[in-house]
């Protein structure tokens, strides 16, 4: 038989410093070694009708049912059960043994470059030169329009220009 799981949804007690009794969850399974894995989560999308008022969620991976048994009559869980307990204000409880349908996918890994061979040099081809690449010819009608310009007037230029009427 595969991996079992052990979930816990809970809601907690109004006022309550939740983030506190997150860390001692955190800690208490951090010093269980039945415990394979432990994830928890709190629910954002807030939908009263489909969440019934249940906030976090709890899961935590076993090897089999034995792991289980020893999690939950080990000293350090049996020690935390009454705080847990009296923050909650409603709970779910669900151990059940695990079917994986999709496994997740891990990241791919960087592959190193293939290393080279080292061949002889008489067996090495010396490389062929290739030729330039052709021009090709383009129409005079698909040749950009060229651009002329007036001479800007120099200063010499433009103080002649300037009738002796406009100086004052």
């Amino acid at each position: 038989m595969g991996e079992f799981k052990h979930l816990v949804v809970a809601k907690f007690k109004e006022g309550l410093n939740v983030d506190e009794i997150v860390a001692q969850v955190e800690k208490m399974v951090s010093d269980i070694d039945s415990v394979k894995s432990f994830e928890w989560g709190h629910d954002v999308e807030g939908q009263d009708m489909l969440t019934q008022g249940f906030t976090h969620v709890f899961s935590m991976t076993f090897d089999d049912k034995e792991a289980i048994t020893s999690f939950l009559t080990h000293p350090k869980h049996l020690e935390f059960c009454p705080t847990f307990s009296a923050a909650i204000d409603k709970i779910v409880v669900l151990d059940f043994p695990s079917i994986l349908v999709k496994a997740a996918v891990p990241p791919p890994s960087p592959q190193p470059p293939p290393a080279l061979e080292e061949t002889p040099e008489a067996a090495v081809p010396p490389p062929s030169p290739q030729p330039p690449p052709a021009l090709e010819e383009t129409p005079e009608a698909a040749l950009p329009p060229v651009l002329t310009s007036t001479p800007l007037p120099t200063p010499a230029t433009a103080a002649a220009a300037t009738p002796a009427s406009a100086s004052a």
